[in-house]
């Protein structure tokens, strides 16, 4: 037995262990390994899942020298389940591994079955283990090599019915389910629909069409240059042809004109008037508001002139005047927990301005990721930024999410970050378009990343002898022994409030980043802090928090530790005239009872909570914190968190924690009446006014002007690079934009909930028709073309005649009944057809990208 244990060794360690710092990692091919889901058990609360690993090599695996990891998000395994003379550990976040134990003996081509319980129920099919690796070596990690399996397979999932079986409760959601959800929608004529997204406040068409040809000019008055700009580009990719631009104010024929005016009345408003005598004439209350009545004029142009430019362009004449119902609009994008290319967050500002939203707020840090360098400050980046397999984290972090054992950034979203001058780049390119970027730095929970890289700090400075350099960023209460449990499964994620390190480390990060902002020709006015999901039992076993407590008895206990934490940032930030931006837990605070309750001592000061906790109880909390004197973001997770997944069919990706979301989710919202817009939970189980929302708190009417914007988030933990993040954000940016400029929609008042229903089915029909026929065309090409979600058809068979819809009017479906999967150039479903059989469907995009295959019988 040892000498086959030695003998593996020798062979593993011909690769050498820096092979982990190079770009591309080394597969084993001594190993292979499937997984596969074997079962959900509603009523004893499980599901049954088992690995089979099998040795390819030419030695025995024994049980010592190895071990397996991977990533998995849920509760861990319920050890007493574990079957294969294995254990699987939980070692932090996400990561688990699967250690051999005492006479485990794998002989070259066999097999093992590894079979484990995870509580809970398992829903959608990307919950599958992921990335896993092997790591040879001494338990000690020393002379250890990591080794991806390149031969890792999730093999299929059973079929809905077994998927999801009685016992559940669930529905299936299958294409009659589909088609149920879809039968509000039916195609409309393109008159009947309007042409632009987000809704116009007033917007009227003559019938009449106007040319735009080759030759057109631009003219501007003067600070417009930047629209002037802008305006110029777009049509050169609708025309092929440049516009001349010049200085000019006077409506012409054959000219759009670009001016700003005080007769245009609020903030980010304008007017569009198009006239054979006039030419286009788009005049703003601010630049703003002049660049906004261009992405309405673009949304007039055909859909078409996107995908095929042509030199002479029809524009329906007519008359817009619009304005924002909300001042703040915006959305938020985590690039810390999995990394996001800079040109993929310029994507996204591109289409986030084209649909006129205005605050881009970036998750920055994170316990899985550092991702802005702060060069007084290196190893945040150099040990923050980057994840892979590792014992001691003084180098990287541990993978997460299933980033894999190699650190290198290369194919890997776990590592990467925005230089100073990327970030810098970033401000100017927001800047032209429009956006404020808010950057947000998570403390005091969240915060691993930033941890272990002052760790990395104190270790250099105190072996340089620089023991007061080495404490002054320390983060940390190295006798804590407190113990808890984050949500997301972290044993260490928190700072030590009571120490000096993170209050300095904070203001040289607000500091560092302020200078970036000048660079850019730009004041920071807004520092989002985080403050969420500090978990429970914090600080409890800390030396420094315990004496602190004993002398500053005012504080009471150790859970409003964090609310004198945010005060001292909030000082921080006050000196320096920024707004202190955070989850709603930065004005909250928790009373004798052990209830968060808002904290009268933040009411008035410079403190913007965005309220993302909307589920169960907490549905009135944005109602609760702006009647006591607030400004409030509503961030909805019910409505506007976009890494939710669409439906429960489990071939969707994303989460479902806080329900299902998809573009209607947000379009239905009612900003200043939230129980009108939240009538059934996500199962589509309908709730009671009466018992389930008793002795939640209304909006009051003087509470309404505390609401001052909305924000959509998509987190990061399933989305692996930027065209996945087009999928989760697209379309359902579209129904969040809507609802953003438009704010609350005239159904939201109509008491009767039966004929409130009714208008809003009315209405979504009208804004779906526009989806499916103009918008997505659009995306197409748009930008380079996004990679949106196409929702599948629903269907049924009634008589033997086939019946078929779809989410967004607009969109072809194409079917087969020969048992293929449909393609572009199927069977075109345009009415009831009779067919006999099993009928696939699919609906396809104007490039012929399709959706996931729907089946009936």
């Amino acid at each position: 037995m040892k000498r086959s244990f030695l003998l593996l060794i020798i062979l593993v360690l011909t690769f050498s262990c820096k092979q982990m710092e190079q770009s591309g990692t080394i597969n084993d091919s001594r190993v292979t390994l499937t997984w596969s889901f074997q079962g959900n058990n509603a009523e004893e609360g499980y599901y049954s899942a088992a690995f089979v690993l099998k040795n390819q090599g030419e030695e025995a695996l024994i049980d010592q020298g190895w071990a397996l990891y991977y990533n998995q998000q849920g509760l861990g395994v319920i050890d007493e389940s574990v079957r294969g003379n294995v254990s699987i550990e939980h070692i932090n976040g996400d990561l688990l591994s699967i250690i051999p134990q005492e006479g485990f003996r794998l002989e070259p081509g066999s097999s093992v079955e590894i079979a484990y319980r995870k509580p809970g129920s398992m829903l959608l099919e990307s919950e599958a283990p992921l990335h896993p690796y092997m790591v040879y070596g001494g338990p000690d990690g020393v002379n250890s090599t990591a080794l991806s399996i390149g031969d890792y397979t999730i093999l299929p999932f059973p079929s809905l019915d077994k998927f999801y079986p009685p016992e559940m409760g669930i529905v299936l959601p299958d294409a009659a389910w589909v088609y149920e959800q879809n039968s509000s929608t039916s195609l409309l004529e393109p008159g009947k629909t309007g042409k632009v997204i987000p809704t116009p406040m007033k917007e009227i068409y003559t019938g009449s069409a106007m040319a735009l040809y080759e030759d057109l000019a631009i003219a501007y008055q003067k600070g417009l240059e930047n629209e002037a700009t802008y305006l110029s580009e777009m049509l050169k990719k609708v025309t092929g042809s440049t516009m001349k631009v010049v200085e000019g104010t006077q409506g012409i024929p054959g000219t759009i004109t670009l001016r700003t005016d005080k007769i245009i009345h609020g903030d980010e408003a304008y007017q569009l008037v198009s006239t054979p005598e006039e030419g286009i004439v788009i005049t703003g209350s601010d630049e703003a508001g002049v660049f906004y009545g261009i992405q309405s004029l673009l949304s007039m142009l055909p859909p078409g002139a996107w995908a095929n430019p042509s030199s002479t362009l029809e524009l329906e004449m007519g008359f817009i005047e619009d304005r924002p119902a909300f001042s703040y609009r915006g959305m938020h994008l985590d690039i810390a927990r999995n990394f996001i290319e800079p040109a993929d967050i310029k994507k996204l500002i591109r289409v986030m301005a084209y649909y006129k939203l205005n605050k881009l707020h970036l998750h920055l840090t994170d316990d899985e990721g550092w991702r802005l360098e702060i060069p007084s400050l290196p190893e945040l980046t150099e040990v923050g930024a980057h994840r892979g397999h590792t014992l001691t984290e003084r180098d990287h972090l541990i993978p997460a999410y299933g980033s894999g054992p190699d650190p290198a950034p290369e194919g890997n979203h776990g590592s990467g970050y925005l230089s100073r001058e990327t970030f810098i780049d970033l401000l100017l390119f927001a800047k032209a378009h429009h956006i404020e970027v808010i950057p947000e730095f998570n403390f005091p929970g969240h915060a691993r990343a930033a941890i272990y890289a002052m760790e990395t700090r104190y270790d250099r400075l105190m072996k340089e002898g620089k023991q007061e350099e080495a404490e002054w960023y320390r983060l940390i209460d190295p006798e804590d022994a407190s113990v808890y449990n984050s949500a997301q499964n972290f044993n260490d994620n928190v700072i030590c409030v009571c120490t000096e390190g993170p209050y300095r480390l904070f203001e040289t990060v607000v500091d560092e980043v302020a200078e970036m902002y000048k660079v850019a020709g730009l004041n920071l006015e807004i520092l989002n802090t985080g403050g969420d999901e500090v978990p429970a039992g914090v600080w409890k076993g800390s030396p420094l928090c315990q004496a602190f407590l004993e002398e500053h008895t005012e504080f009471g206990n150790f859970e409003n530790l964090q609310a004198y934490f945010g005060s001292r940032i909030f000082e921080i930030l006050k000196k320096k005239n920024l707004v202190m931006a955070g989850w709603e837990e930065i004005v909250m605070k928790k009373n004798e009872e052990g209830t968060w309750i808002p904290n009268p001592e933040f009411v008035g000061a410079d403190m913007l909570p965005l309220v993302w906790n909307s589920i169960y109880e907490n549905l009135d909390l944005g109602n609760r914190l702006a009647n006591a004197g607030f400004p409030v973001i509503l961030c909805n997770v019910n409505n506007f968190y976009f890494d939710l997944a669409y439906t429960h069919h489990p071939a969707e990706r994303g989460l479902y924690w806080g329900g299902f979301v998809n573009t209607r989710s947000s379009f239905d919202f009612i900003p200043f009446d939230v129980f009108k817009c939240n009538m059934a939970d996500k199962w589509g189980n309908p709730y009671d006014p009466e018992t389930d929302f008793a002795g939640m708190e209304k909006l009051k009417m003087d509470s309404y002007k505390r609401i001052i914007g909305l924000q959509a988030e998509l987190w990061s933990e399933t989305v692996k690079g930027g065209t996945m993040a087009e999928y989760y954000y697209l379309p359902k940016l579209i129904g969040f934009a809507e609802r953003a400029w438009v704010g609350q929609a005239s159904w939201g008042l109509i008491a009767d909930q039966e004929k409130r229903v009714t208008a809003m089915d009315r209405d979504w029909n009208r804004f779906a028709n526009i989806v499916g026929q103009r918008e997505m065309p659009r995306l197409d090409y748009l930008f380079g073309g996004f990679n949106y979600r196409i929702p599948p058809p629903g269907a049924v068979m009634r008589d033997g005649i086939l019946h078929a819809n779809i989410d967004f009017p607009g969109l072809t479906i194409r079917y087969t009944t020969d048992g293929s999967e449909p393609k572009a150039d199927s069977p075109l479903y345009s009415e009831p057809v009779e067919l006999s059989g099993k009928v696939m469907l699919r609906s396809f995009d104007t490039r012929g990208r399709g959706s996931r295959v729907s089946v009936v019988e």
